[in-house]
C-alpha cells in the first residue's frame, strides 16, 4: 500500500523481497557519477536487511521506506527500534539509517517524516542517526572529507546530506573522527616512543604478540572478552549479541592483517587488543557489489594488491590504561606497516569524546581527514 505525501512524491513501505532488492540497489543511480562511492556487497545487504535472517532483528525491529518520484526511486531510509539500547538507556530513542536521497528537500522531508511517524507509533520521542543499524556498524553522515574514497566499513555520501537534515531541524548529536596518515611520514615519530615500548616490555612484563588467524575462534573470544568491559563507557555502546559478533568475525577474518594486529598480555592474561584490516574497498569497487560468479576471485586478488589498511579496533582493560600500552600498539603498527610495504593508514572511527585515544594520536603524523556526524531531533506529536 502506497501513501501519497505530496504530488509526484510517494512513500512506499518495503514489505516484499522485490522491494528490498529495490531498496538495496537504489544508491547505484544516485552515485553513478561519484568516483569515490563504493557499492555495498549485495548478498550481504540482502541477508542483513531480511527480518528472518538479519542479526539485528534478534533484538530489534525496523521499517524500510522508499521514496518514488516520477516512477523512480529517489530516496530510502530505515526507522528502527533497538530493544537492547532501550534496556541500557531508556525507551525514548528510536533510530534511522541507510539514508540516501537526491538533493531535493521534498524527498528528504518525506523520508524523515515517514521514519519519525513510525518511531512515534512505537512510543519514541527522539530520533537519532544514521546508524546501519548499530553504533558498531556503518554510522553517520559524512560532513568532512568528500574528496577521498571511504575505507572499508565506512560510508561516503554527497556534501548536501548534512544541510538537508539541518534544514529539517536535525542537530548534531556527536561526531566520529577518521584519522589518516602516510606510513613514510612515520619516520618523523619521536624515537623516544619506540624506547618507551621497549621499557614497557622490559619493566612491566607486558608481551605483545601478533594475532593468530589459525586459531580464529580463540582470538575472537579474547577480542570479545576485552571489548565488553573496555568499550562499556563509550558513547552509545550496546554490547554485541553472539550472532552479531560472529557476523563481524566472519567478515573480519577474511581481511584481518595479523602483522598489524596485536594482543597485549601480562603473565599470559590478555589485557589489550589492536586490530587492523586490509582496505577491501579497493577490491569491492571493482566487482560493483557482486561476489558471483567471478567477483570473489577479483576481490581476493584486489586484497593482495592493496597498500591501504584501517586500524579499526583498539582497547585496553581499564586497570591497565595509562601505562603506555596504546603507544606500544601504535609503534608496533608503524614498524610493521613500513616493513610490509603499506603506504596509507586510516585509524577510525574515534568518537570525539575519546580524549585518551585522541591524545595518544597526537604523537603520530596523522590528521583528522573525515568526520562522520550523528544527528538527533525530538519527534513532534504529529511525527514531523
Amino acid at each position: 500500500m502506497a501513501i501519497a505525501v505530496q504530488e509526484a512524491v510517494t512513500i512506499v513501505p518495503v514489505e516484499t523481497r522485490r522491494r528490498r532488492i529495490e531498496f538495496i540497489k537504489m544508491p547505484w543511480d544516485l552515485y553513478r557519477d561519484d568516483p569515490y562511492w563504493v557499492p555495498p556487497l549485495i548478498s550481504d545487504q540482502r541477508e542483513y536487511l531480511n527480518p528472518q535472517k538479519g542479526v539485528f532483528f534478534d533484538h530489534g525491529e525496523a521499517k524500510l521506506f522508499l521514496v518514488r518520484k516520477n516512477d523512480s526511486a529517489v530516496g530510502r531510509i530505515t526507522a528502527h527500534v533497538n530493544h537492547l539500547y532501550d534496556e541500557q538507556y531508556g525507551a525514548e530513542t528510536g533510530f534511522f539509517g541507510f539514508f540516501e536521497s537526491v538533493n531535493d528537500p521534498q524527498v528528504a522531508q518525506a523520508l524523515l517524516t515517514a521514519a519519525q511517524r513510525y518511531l512515534r507509533s512505537r512510543g519514541k520521542r527522539r530520533i537519532l542517526g544514521p546508524m546501519n543499524f548499530g553504533v558498531y556498524d556503518e554510522i553517520g553522515i559524512l560532513v568532512k572529507g568528500f574528496d577521498t574514497p571511504p575505507i572499508v566499513m565506512n560510508l561516503h555520501n554527497p556534501p548536501y546530506y548534512g544541510p538537508l537534515l539541518e534544514e529539517l531541524g536535525f542537530k548534531k548529536a556527536i561526531d566520529w573522527y577518521a584519522y589518516h596518515g602516510y606510513v613514510k611520514d612515520h619516520d618523523q615519530v619521536n624515537p623516544k616512543l619506540f624506547a618507551l615500548k621497549d621499557r614497557l616490555i622490559q619493566r612491566s612484563g607486558i608481551q605483545l604478540r601478533k594475532i593468530d588467524l589459525t586459531q580464529v575462534d580463540k582470538e575472537a573470544a579474547i577480542i570479545n572478552g576485552i571489548f565488553k568491559p573496555a568499550w562499556s563507557q563509550n558513547w552509545g555502546h550496546v554490547p554485541w549479541t553472539e550472532r552479531e559478533f560472529n557476523r563481524l568475525v566472519d567478515a573480519v577474518k577474511r581481511i584481518a592483517l595479523p602483522d598489524l594486529s596485536f594482543v597485549a598480555e601480562i603473565q599470559g592474561r590478555p589485557v589489550g587488543i589492536a586490530l587492523s584490516i586490509a582496505d577491501a574497498n579497493v577490491a569491492i569497487k571493482k566487482i560493483n557489489g557482486r561476489l558471483f560468479p567471478f567477483g570473489f576471485l577479483t576481490m581476493l586478488w584486489g586484497l593482495r594488491k592493496t597498500d591501504r589498511f584501517r586500524h579499526i579496533l583498539m582497547g585496553v582493560l581499564e586497570e591497565y590504561r595509562n601505562r603506555g600500552i596504546e603507544i606500544a600498539f601504535y609503534t608496533n603498527i608503524v614498524e610493521n606497516a613500513r616493513k610490509h610495504g603499506y603506504r596509507e593508514v586510516e585509524m577510525s572511527n574515534i568518537v570525539e569524546t575519546n580524549y585518551s585515544m585522541r591524545n595518544s594520536l597526537k604523537h603520530f603524523p596523522v590528521r583528522i581527514y573525515k568526520i562522520y556526524r550523528i544527528y538527533e531531533k525530538d519527534i513532534e506529536s504529529n511525527g514531523k
